[in-house]
């Protein structure tokens, strides 16, 4: 685009869905952190999230891969090369200032990098080395999903024999409804549950999933950028299933978090756990073995990558993982976070058109997105304005979806 790039979303406003993110969010994470690990109340790892607390929002930035960082206890020779380089860099541009005066973005995937560092995921000699601090509530919410009766009622239309493109727009939607229960947002995740059955589109703001299906259907190669465990992740794999079965030659590529973060962004263990637990279930029994059999013959991959939870924005993403999207016929972004790191989470015109702002992006791609956050594109004015005065919180309440089509 011509024109200059506004300014990262920040947290200067004290009205702002960001300030109230760090002010009444994150406190209620870092604790349930502490609460599910059940640390001793004197261990270094309960005193570590006790200082996070305190700073979160109100301290200074800090590099904690510096010897005089907060924290001395983790092992830093566990992080990748390119990926500590990618953090110290984005670190050493914030460095010194507070909390509340870096970008919305930075500040949140650095907080759920210091979550971990606090808890001992990175920390050998600690208990909860490796433990994904979030474990437990990803499988609640997945076992809710699962035996829910709508949900299997819904499955049904899914395991049909013929499979037309009318079934790859009802298996897309899917995965958009199911994009609302973000665990990290507990009123989101409660609303969305209420929701994720509901198949109509009335709560679109922009509606590709036609076009988008027509594209899928065509396709030989699918990527999924992931977003969330539990029901959307079960969203995910019912519609990995459906569009493997209807071709033979057909593949997919899920692309997940290296680490935990954002509290239920999918890692591939998790990946593993929902096709078993499918498996238990009369009603997904199949689906979770033919999963099994995709895996097995290679037409279905799980490729994770430290980018995916790192700080950077999707124009910076390293070389070779911008070759293995080239390689895809549509690649299919899931979720918020993944939407913000795309547009670099800038306060664009409401009613900017994606497709200027993506000229780099290395293939075709989709978006499927509910509105958690104050950034937004595609957007007439007309529109935006209707919905400030019907639905003021229509940016951040997860009610209203999105569904974007670019380069096809």
């Amino acid at each position: 685009m011509s024109c200059e790039k506004p300014l990262p979303v920040g947290m200067s406003s004290p009205d702002s869905f960001a300030r109230y993110t760090f002010e009444k969010r994150f406190p209620s994470i870092i604790q349930s952190v502490h609460t599910t690990a059940k640390l001793k109340e004197d261990s270094p790892e309960a005193e570590n999230l006790k200082a996070l607390l305190g700073s979160a929002g109100k301290g200074e930035i800090r590099d904690p891969f510096a010897e005089d960082g907060f924290t001395c206890l983790f092992d830093r020779s566990l992080f990748l090369s390119e990926e500590l380089t990618a953090w110290r860099e984005e670190i050493a541009r914030y460095a010194g200032l507070t909390w509340r005066e870096a970008p919305f973005y930075f500040a949140e995937a650095y907080l759920y990098l210091n979550i971990l560092i606090a808890s001992g995921y990175y920390t050998p000699t600690s208990g909860n080395f490796r433990v994904d601090p979030y474990q437990s509530s990803k499988e609640a919410e997945l076992a809710r999903f699962l035996a829910a009766p709508e949900t299997g009622k819904l499955l049904e239309r899914f395991e049909e024999k013929a499979v037309e493109k009318e079934l790859f727009a009802d298996a897309l939607l899917f995965m958009l409804k199911a994009n609302r229960i973000d665990l990290s947002n507990a009123a989101i995740a409660a609303a969305g549950r209420e929701l994720i059955h509901k198949m109509d589109r009335s709560d679109l703001l922009v509606d590709h999933t036609d076009a988008l299906a027509g594209c899928v259907y065509a396709s030989g190669r699918v990527d999924i950028i992931l977003d969330n465990a539990g029901a959307e992740l079960a969203a995910d794999l019912v519609f990995v299933r459906l569009y493997l079965a209807s071709r033979a030659d057909r593949r997919i590529t899920l692309h997940a978090k290296a680490s935990p973060t954002f509290v239920s962004d999918a890692m591939p263990k998790d990946i593993a756990f929902a096709i078993a637990a499918m498996k238990k279930f009369s009603v997904f029994r199949k689906t979770g073995e033919a999963l099994e059999e995709f895996l097995a013959s290679g037409r279905l991959k799980v490729l994770e990558h430290y980018f995916w939870n790192g700080p950077k924005h999707f124009p910076e993403m390293p070389p070779r993982l911008r070759e293995e999207l080239c390689a895809s016929d549509i690649c299919i972004l899931k979720g918020d976070a993944n939407f913000r790191r795309l547009i670099e989470d800038r306060a664009w015109p409401f009613d900017t058109d994606l497709s200027l702002l993506t000229s780099w992006f290395p293939g075709n791609f989709a978006v499927l997105r509910t509105l958690k956050s104050e950034v937004a594109a595609d957007i007439p004015p007309e529109l935006s304005a209707r919905l400030n005065r019907e639905d003021p919180s229509w940016l951040t309440n997860g009610r209203w979806g999105y569904v974007r089509l670019v380069g096809v």
